[in-house]
């Protein structure tokens, strides 16, 4: 059996190819570029749901100081909440204003009496709520993300 002979210049070039290093980075680029795409797409997406948070949050805090300085009135409380962000908030409010005292940081019922148990005369408190729908960029499988972002703010109006 005869041994088939590389030519020489073609021997040449597999060496010389083989120590290239031209397009290396082109190509550990083309590995890295779709993992890195997918965590800047997550990212934004977090930063999205941050954005719609913090803009209800605001619309809420926008109803509720409403009540405070205008009284319950639910017509300009709902108008002052869609009105404070760009998104689409809506507003829920409840049926009535409700009886209360402050207590340790917290709303608490007043006694059988109708007074606190403090020397602070009872109040009259509103809890003004607002939220808005949220949806991701790009479908995430195995990633749970909420469909609407919510926020409540209470205030005393008397």
């Amino acid at each position: 059996m005869s041994r088939r002979r590389i030519p020489r210049s073609v021997a040449r070039a597999c060496r010389r190819l083989a120590k290239a290093e031209d397009g290396a980075a082109a190509v550990e680029f083309a590995f890295v570029l779709p993992m890195f795409m997918l965590l800047m797409a997550g990212l934004l997406d977090g930063a999205r749901l941050i954005n719609a948070s913090l803009q209800v949050r605001a619309a809420a805090q926008a109803g509720a100081t409403y009540a405070q300085l205008n009284g319950w009135n639910p017509t300009g409380i709902a108008a002052a909440i869609t009105a404070a962000t760009p998104l689409q908030a809506n507003a829920s409010l409840p049926a009535a204003p409700f009886q209360g005292c402050i207590k340790n940081l917290q709303i608490v019922a007043p006694n059988g009496g109708g007074n606190c148990t403090s020397s602070q005369p009872v109040g009259s408190f509103v809890t003004v709520g607002a939220n808005g729908a949220f949806k991701p960029l790009m479908p995430w499988p195995q990633v749970v993300w909420p469909t609407s972002v919510t926020a409540n703010a209470t205030v005393r109006i008397q």
